[in-house]
């Protein structure tokens, strides 16, 4: 009797091991915010984001529009699984904003793996 309680207590502590090992990772995001110059933020703005090769991030470029809210959400993952396994995995942006506005507003935004990061971009006239 004690020797199938080992037995039970030990599957019981080998099933708890392993399933908190499968636990998934938090997905990789860049929140950016456009707010215009009085500081409203902007739904349907153009937002890109490019990668900067000079920090070393991989070549990456996405676009999207903001939503009602005035955040343009990009997910990161597919940028994170190009980098090798022992490198930071820090991804640094050029952010070009715009709404109704001739030539974008620019920013800088950084991100990280299994991270929310955000960054508010104002618009200027």
């Amino acid at each position: 009797m004690v020797f199938k309680n080992a037995i039970l207590s030990l599957l019981i502590g080998m099933s708890v091991v392993f399933m908190s090992s499968c636990t998934k990772d938090e997905p990789s995001v860049l929140k950016v915010f456009v707010r215009s110059s009085a500081n409203i933020l902007t739904p349907g703005a153009h937002v890109r984001i490019v990668g900067d090769v000079n920090k070393d991030t991989p070549e990456f470029m996405a676009e999207k529009k903001t939503n009602e809210s005035g955040v343009a959400i990009f997910e990161l993952d597919e940028l994170f699984d190009q980098y090798g396994k022992k490198e930071d995995k820090i991804a640094y942006f050029t952010v070009y904003a715009r709404d109704t506005a001739e030539f974008p507003t620019l920013g800088k935004a950084r991100a990280k793996q299994y991270l929310t990061s955000t960054e508010t971009i104002i618009l200027e006239d």
